[in-house]
């Protein structure tokens, strides 16, 4: 299998993540790279020209992080499965929540590249805003969030509180989630974590 991916982006993280849980990132070969300067190759494989994109040993091209995770899960074991009954739907929430963070975050990272002139301060306000809050949730449901064999919802979780320090640490988001952040800096002493941290900002 081959993996287009970026050191940085959280997107790509939750996959290559997943791949050290699943025991299988020997499997892969990993090609970074740049999605607004993207190689042929990216091209071929994803017209949207996003990363990641998995390129599976049968020849398909998965062009998305929770596509690319879906499958993955339906051919490995090493991921926890999300409960069943109306325990999925809480916890696909959550998942959601934290997903909704990693837009934010990385829309402001975006909007924030724009010539100083055109940054749109009223854009940037209302995605700290939805940062804030998604953390206020995240903290009141912190309990939910395991340690040991991780799901989705731990690993889009992970990643995404872990982008915000990447990009974002002025929030000081620790601050006003203590539950959530002894959580997180246990699960960022997982292998996974550990070996997919990003190059400093």
């Amino acid at each position: 299998m081959r993996l287009f991916s970026s050191k940085t982006s959280p997107y790509s993280r939750k996959v290559r993540v997943a791949l050290i849980e699943l025991g299988i990132a020997d499997q892969v070969e990993e090609i970074l790279a740049d999605p607004f300067n993207p190689p042929p190759d990216l091209l071929a494989a994803n017209p949207l020209s996003k990363i990641p994109t998995l390129v599976t040993d049968r020849g398909e091209a998965l062009p998305d992080s929770g596509l690319i995770l879906e499958y993955l899960q339906s051919r490995h074991s090493g991921i926890a499965p999300l409960p069943r009954g109306s325990r999925r739907w809480a916890a696909l929430r959550l998942q959601q929540v934290a997903e909704g963070i990693i837009d934010a975050a990385v829309a402001t990272v975006l909007e924030k590249r724009r010539p100083e002139s055109i940054v749109y301060t009223p854009y940037l306000d209302r995605q700290a805003e939805v940062i804030r809050r998604s953390i206020d949730l995240l903290e009141r449901e912190a309990g939910s969030l395991g340690l040991q064999t991780p799901s989705v919802v731990e690993i889009t979780a992970g990643v995404a509180l872990a982008y915000l320090d990447l990009r974002m640490p002025y929030l000081e988001w620790r601050k006003h989630a203590p539950q959530l952040a002894a959580w997180h800096a246990a699960f960022c002493e997982r292998p996974s974590m550990q070996q997919t941290a990003p190059p400093a900002a």
